[in-house]
């Protein structure tokens, strides 16, 4: 999936950036990340999380570091460094 579309023109971009960034943070702070918590953090429900997730999975701007673990931990990849790099120069 393009990253341009993913992150600039469809619905829920916006979200996207910011879960990118929260879970960029929650890296930087060597802190876990999971689904539960960004829910919470930005007052949406953990399926609406869980699809915007699952998209950036899907385009391999973040991964799970325990897919099979309750709950899962996410990580930024390299990826999803650059499309947050994008956005920083703007």
């Amino acid at each position: 999936m393009s990253r341009a579309i993913l992150f600039y023109w469809s619905k829920g971009a916006d979200m996207r950036v910011k879960l990118l960034n929260e879970i960029a943070r929650c890296n930087a702070k060597k802190m876990p990340c999971y689904i539960n918590t960004l829910a919470e953090k930005f007052g949406v429900s953990h399926v609406a999380v869980r699809k915007h997730v699952e998209l950036m999975l899907e385009g391999g701007f973040v991964r799970e570091l325990n897919p099979e673990g309750k709950p899962v931990y996410l990580e930024l990849t390299k990826e999803g460094e650059n499309v947050l790099a994008e956005f920083r120069k703007k």
